[in-house]
């Protein structure tokens, strides 16, 4: 039996977590993207697909998708400009609700070159960040860094590459330095 974490907003124009709990008591497997698309639980997207596939390989029994910004986009084009003030706030408090939920987790960074996109993307990163080490938890990788030093996005992946621990201090800064 599985069971649906899921929120949007009223009109379903943002989304703020995505998640399947088959066993509460397994490891949960939490992901930190770029932006949501069109993925829901009853319709599941290429992405939600390789969320699915890695965290059963490497024995995650439960997934959560979370954003950098929940604006439901399936182009970056598409996305904002300026970041929805209402939905940048309303994620950081979802954010810090699922997180509170699973202290001591590892949280797959995995937004790839993507997070120069829009000028919020790193802005939002350094907000969540302080959050997850509220909770004790810590950040990976999935594969190789880009040359760029991103973590890759979560799409584009080959199987068997392999989980890497992601340092994220050093990651701020660099994004800071190529600002």
């Amino acid at each position: 039996m599985s069971e649906w974490i899921y929120q949007t907003d009223a009109d379903n124009t943002a989304r703020y977590v995505l998640g399947c709990i088959t066993d509460p008591s397994a490891p949960t497997l939490i992901v930190m993207s770029i932006n949501p698309s069109i993925g829901a639980p009853d319709n599941t997207d290429p992405t939600l697909g390789t969320i699915r596939h890695l965290s059963a390989d490497y024995g995650y029994k439960n997934f959560i998708f979370l954003a950098l910004y929940p604006q439901r986009a399936t182009h970056l084009n598409e996305l904002d400009e300026i970041a929805n003030p209402e939905w940048t706030a309303e994620n950081l408090k979802v954010i810090n609700d699922i997180l509170s939920q699973y202290p001591g987790t590892k949280i797959w960074a995995a937004w790839g070159t993507h997070i120069q996109d829009r000028w919020y993307f790193p802005v939002q990163l350094a907000k969540i960040v302080p959050i997850a080490d509220k909770y004790g938890d810590t950040w990976m990788n999935y594969g190789p860094l880009t040359e760029a030093g991103d973590p890759r996005y979560c799409l584009y992946l080959e199987d068997g590459e392999g989980w890497s621990d992601f340092d994220m201090s050093a990651y701020l800064q660099n994004i800071e330095g190529r600002r």
